[in-house]
């Protein structure tokens, strides 16, 4: 199993879409972060770290634009009909719908701290 861990202060906004539009379920929420996995065992930890007694986090918050540089998250799904206007309404911009030549249909958008999500239906789907 993967579990990709992600720094937000957008934790609930960013579990409604993963739980809405994703079929992510909540596995588990403490103050501070929630656990959501997908049906096919990958987990998406969403941390909020409070400030501790001097106003510092533990853990830096990236500043918005610079999270994730350099990686991808890529979610393949059986079926891409609808999931980029159901992401584009909970306010997040996405590519247009694009049809690389390896096969497949995808778009991608980007979360506010710049992590790069790529929604992928590939030519074949192995469950």
């Amino acid at each position: 199993m993967i579990q990709i861990e992600l720094y937000t202060n957008n934790q609930d906004e960013y579990a409604e879409l993963f739980e809405s539009v994703f079929n992510f379920k909540p596995i588990e929420e403490k103050p501070g972060w929630r656990q959501l996995r997908h049906p096919t065992y990958f987990d998406i930890m969403l941390f909020s770290p409070p400030p501790d007694k001097s106003g510092q986090s533990e853990f830096l918050l990236p500043k918005p634009g610079e999270g994730g540089k350099g990686i991808e998250v890529v979610i393949c799904v059986k079926e891409l009909a609808n999931l980029r206007d159901a992401v584009i309404d909970r306010g997040f911009e996405c590519s247009e719908i694009r049809h690389p030549p390896w096969g497949g249909v995808e778009f991608l958008f980007k979360l506010e701290e710049g992590y790069l999500f790529r929604v992928k239906q590939p030519p074949t789907f192995a469950e």
